[in-house]
């Protein structure tokens, strides 16, 4: 979400190394699902082995630049994704997690994680924060590696409120130090913009859980849907980005509502967590 006050704020300027999925795959591939990239309907660098023998499980087509699940093609192998790239486009290619976590009647579901990225008026330092609510996207049919059909394997739509989950409180955690590890190496290789007024954005992130509750991240959207309390009064967004807006820019009576602070850093230096490291929480899971 692009977020603009009359104060002079602006959005992050360079969010494309997290909306891109080859370049985010370039500095957190171990964070994310193994990866490999067709350009030009060719293999670029590493070939997926042949797996003519495996069990069916489900690849995906992704255009490296476009997110929301719109370009996400499922295929039945490696070789078919290849097959169906277009020749002017640039994909990443993802072979299904193994063991994903499913809901209650074996649909496959998804995390909406929120996170707030600022960066000061200095230009060097970056706060992340992260939100303690969010969204499941669930499939409407119980998941199989068989069936190929995007309503199957392509969870898009929020469907309900992540704070009942039971598996919230164990994975939460996992997240939030996931992407603070995405932004320090982000600010660490000077991959964030500083400037000279404050820049922020609201920027949703997708998670993918397995049964161990270990947590892939799947991609960035930087202008996720948020509702609005007259538009959707009994499911909304509002206190999301009202705190934000508090944190940003304090006024007396405001609240930062569920928002989490998860790291401070300034480019060029070591990052400062405030939580536990991505790999610490994914071994003392």
């Amino acid at each position: 979400m692009l977020v603009v006050t009359d104060n002079g704020f602006a959005d992050i300027s360079s969010s494309i190394w997290l909306e891109d999925k080859r370049k985010l795959y370039e500095f957190v591939p171990d964070l994310m699902p193994y990866t490999y990239v067709i350009q030009n309907r060719q293999w670029l660098g590493e070939v997926p082995k042949n797996e003519a023998d495996a069990s069916p499980w489900p690849w995906f087509l992704k255009e490296t630049d476009r997110n929301w699940g719109t370009s996400v093609v499922c295929c039945a192998s490696a070789k078919e994704c290849l097959q169906k790239a277009k020749g002017d486009a640039v994909y990443v290619v993802q072979k299904h997690i193994p063991d994903p976590l499913l809901y209650t009647n074996g649909e496959k579901c998804h995390i909406k994680f929120y996170n707030l990225l600022i960066g000061l008026d200095d230009g060097v330092t970056w706060r992340l924060y992260t939100y303690k609510d969010g969204y499941l996207s669930i499939s409407p049919k119980p998941w199989s590696p068989e069936d190929l059909s995007k309503e199957c394997q392509v969870t898009i739509i929020r469907t309900k409120r992540i704070n009942d989950w039971p598996y919230w409180p164990k994975v939460y955690g996992k997240c939030k130090a996931g992407i603070a590890t995405v932004i320090k190496r982000a600010a660490e290789q000077g991959k964030l913009e500083g400037r000279n007024k404050i820049q922020f954005e609201i920027i949703s992130a997708d998670y993918i859980v397995t049964n161990n509750e270990d947590v892939y991240l799947l991609e960035f959207n930087t202008g996720p849907v948020l509702r609005d309390a007259e538009d959707s009064p009994d499911v909304h967004d509002a206190g999301m980005v009202d705190g934000a807006l508090h944190i940003v820019e304090p006024w007396e009576g405001g609240s930062p509502e569920l928002w989490d602070l998860a790291l401070e850093c300034k480019a060029g230096h070591r990052c400062h967590f405030a939580a536990e490291s991505f790999s610490s929480l994914q071994r003392n899971c």
